[in-house]
């Protein structure tokens, strides 16, 4: 017998390898996120373990700037971001041959001089269609 569902936990993010980067509402509420507020990924001081998603500048800020925010579907509070560079670390963290990540975050945690960070949960690919699990 084998399970249809495998896995049944909702994705928080998706990271492309074309640099986009898609942001459900329930990551928004958490982190406040609004339009023009960009984001980014903060790794911990060896560069392995930990990663975390928080919003680096809120908006408004002067000039444009990569990762940053905007609402995908209005009335809805979906966001998406644009950064190769963010997309390509994270698949490449993971380990992954996938073009496409589906990934969960953790609990908010508060970091010294970020304040709001999510975990991303980038160890356990929820598209991977992998049912044995």
């Amino acid at each position: 017998m084998q399970s249809i569902l495998g896995n049944t936990r909702k994705t928080d993010l998706t990271f492309r390898l074309n640099g986009q980067i898609d942001i459900t509402a329930r990551v928004a509420n958490m982190l406040a996120i609004q339009k023009g507020d960009v984001i980014d990924v903060m790794a911990d001081h060896h560069g392995i373990g930990e990663l975390y998603l928080y919003v680096k500048l809120k908006a408004p800020s002067v000039g444009r700037h990569k990762a940053a925010c905007f609402p995908s579907h209005f009335p809805a509070r979906h966001f998406r971001a644009w950064s190769k560079k963010l997309c390509q670390y994270i698949i490449r963290a993971s380990d992954s041959s996938l073009d496409k990540l589906e990934l969960g975050v953790g609990e908010p945690v508060q970091l010294p001089g970020v304040g709001t960070a999510l975990p991303i949960i980038y160890r356990h690919i929820l598209n991977n269609d992998d049912t044995r699990n």
